[in-house]
């Protein structure tokens, strides 16, 4: 009952932050490959034990969890994540890149500015030094479906022109530098990064390559998907 109290109020205090007065959208350039990497390479080292102060005191537990395993079906894990993945998402929040209209959206738009470049580095650490782990309220999926999704996810569909989700994410769903973990994700931030991707959206994509992927797939193989990584554990 008391850590159920101390979320909400940490929640009730981070959406506060949030609201509190309204940001323009920032002019971007979408990342070219050269351009994200030099970044990424710019940025300083990360500590993971600097890191976790810096997720405890922006209260980002109260919505990624104590270590960065989501609690709750609205949020996303990020426990496991490759730092530099992380690094860039945080960097798309403050530069504009990624610009989704919606309040946990928002949030993360305030947290990132209000971080510099060593804090976001640390904090990015941090996820990535946690494990990976199957998330705990994955529901059972129409098997044959499931194995449709399987030999999407491992070999592709050539009739589709899809690739293989595993020549980016890794065959455990791991994730790689830029390229997120999938393994234990939120079924329900699966599904809706796959459908704001489809629609447009969400762009911050390099070369548009997700939101070229998630136009082929239909709203029964997004969920499939969802499930199928969300069931994957201990992927590192």
């Amino acid at each position: 009952m008391l850590r159920k109290t101390i979320l909400t109020i940490a929640m009730a205090s981070v959406s506060t932050l949030a609201l509190a007065g309204h940001d323009s959208k920032p002019t971007a350039n979408p990342w070219t490959n050269f351009g994200l990497e030099n970044k990424i390479q710019s940025m300083p080292k990360g500590d993971p034990i600097r890191g976790e102060e810096v997720h405890t005191q922006m209260m980002c537990n109260a919505c990624h969890g104590e270590k960065g395993e989501s609690p709750s079906r609205n949020y996303a894990s990020l426990n496991g994540q490759p730092s530099e993945y992380t690094i860039k998402m945080m960097l798309d929040y403050q530069d504009g890149r990624r610009w989704e209209d919606y309040k946990q959206a928002n949030v993360m738009v305030k947290i990132s500015r209000a971080l510099d470049e060593q804090q976001i580095a640390d904090v990015a650490a941090f996820y990535a030094q946690q494990p990976l782990n199957s998330w705990s309220y994955a529901k059972e999926v129409d098997q044959e479906m499931f194995a449709k999704m399987d030999r999407v996810v491992r070999k592709g569909d050539v009739s589709r022109m899809i690739v293989p989700c595993a020549s980016c994410h890794g065959a455990k769903g791991e994730g790689n530098g830029i390229v997120p973990a999938l393994a234990g994700q939120v079924p329900e931030y699966f599904i809706r990064t796959m459908k704001a991707y489809q629609g447009k959206h969400r762009n911050n994509d390099v070369n548009e390559g997700m939101s070229q992927f998630t136009h082929k797939l239909t709203d029964a193989e997004i969920e499939a998907l969802a499930e199928y990584y969300a069931a994957l554990g201990q992927a590192q």
